[in-house]
C-alpha cells in the first residue's frame, strides 16, 4: 500500500503566492483592510471582543432596542473606520482623519443615548440637533459602507436618499411630494422603523477582516 505523501515539517502546508492570491481575492470581494500592529492592532483587537462579548450579552440578557441598535452601529462604524482605509495607499496605519470620523461615529450614538426615550419620542419632528446627528450618521454609515464594501451600495443608498428629498423634480408619475430633511430622521437608523440593512454589508466585511490572519 502506498503512502500518503506529506509535506516535510519545515514546508508551510499553503505556499506564499497561494495566500497572496487568496488575499486578493478577498480584498476585490470584501475591500482592503488594515493589518495594525503593536498596541494599535491589540487595540482594535480588543474592542471587536469587547463587541462580542456585548452581542453575547443581550442574547442572554433583555436589551431594549434603543440600547442594542444604537451601540452595534457605534461599534461597527468605529472598528470600520480604523480597519478599512479611505484608499489602498492608507494601508496598515490609522490616520487623523480616520480617528476623527470614528469618534465622531461614537458622538452621534452618544448623542443617541443619552437622549434616552425623548430622541425616539421626536423622530417624527426632530429639533436641529437631532437633524445635524442623523445626517452626520448617514454620512458616516455611507462612507463606512464605501470603505467596507465599496461604490455599490453607498450609491444605491445616496441614490435613494437623493430621490426621497428631490422627487418633485422628476417628470411624470416619477415625481412625488419631496421629503424635507428632517423626516430623513424617522427613516434613519435612531428611528425604530429603520433601515439597518444600510450596515449589514459593513457588518459582514467587518467580520471578514476580523478573521483574516494578522
Amino acid at each position: 500500500m502506498s503512502e500518503i505523501a506529506r509535506p516535510a515539517a519545515d514546508e508551510p502546508a499553503i505556499d506564499a503566492e497561494a495566500l497572496k492570491k487568496a488575499e486578493q481575492f478577498i480584498e476585490a470581494e470584501e475591500g482592503a483592510s488594515n493589518k495594525l500592529p503593536g498596541a494599535l492592532g491589540i487595540f482594535v483587537s480588543v474592542t471587536a471582543v469587547v463587541m462580542s462579548l456585548f452581542h453575547l450579552y443581550s442574547a442572554y440578557a433583555i436589551v431594549p432596542t434603543q440600547v442594542l441598535r444604537p451601540v452595534h452601529v457605534g461599534f461597527v462604524l468605529f472598528l470600520s473606520y480604523l480597519l478599512f482605509p479611505a484608499s489602498k495607499r492608507y494601508r496598515h496605519r490609522v490616520m487623523w482623519w480616520d480617528w476623527a470620523a470614528a469618534f465622531a461615529a461614537v458622538a452621534v450614538i452618544a448623542y443617541i443615548l443619552q437622549g434616552g426615550d425623548d430622541v425616539w419620542d421626536r423622530n417624527t419632528s426632530p429639533d436641529n440637533w437631532d437633524i445635524v446627528f442623523g445626517v452626520a450618521l448617514i454620512l458616516l454609515i455611507l462612507e463606512g459602507m464605501r470603505r467596507a464594501s465599496g461604490w455599490v451600495m453607498p450609491i444605491v443608498v445616496a441614490s435613494f436618499v437623493l430621490y426621497a428629498l428631490f422627487g418633485e423634480l422628476l417628470p411624470g408619475s416619477w415625481a412625488h411630494r419631496s421629503y424635507e430633511v428632517g423626516r430623513l430622521w424617522a427613516e434613519s437608523p435612531p428611528a425604530p422603523a429603520a433601515p439597518w440593512c444600510w450596515l449589514r454589508s459593513s457588518s459582514v466585511a467587518l467580520r471578514g477582516a476580523a478573521s483574516r490572519p494578522r
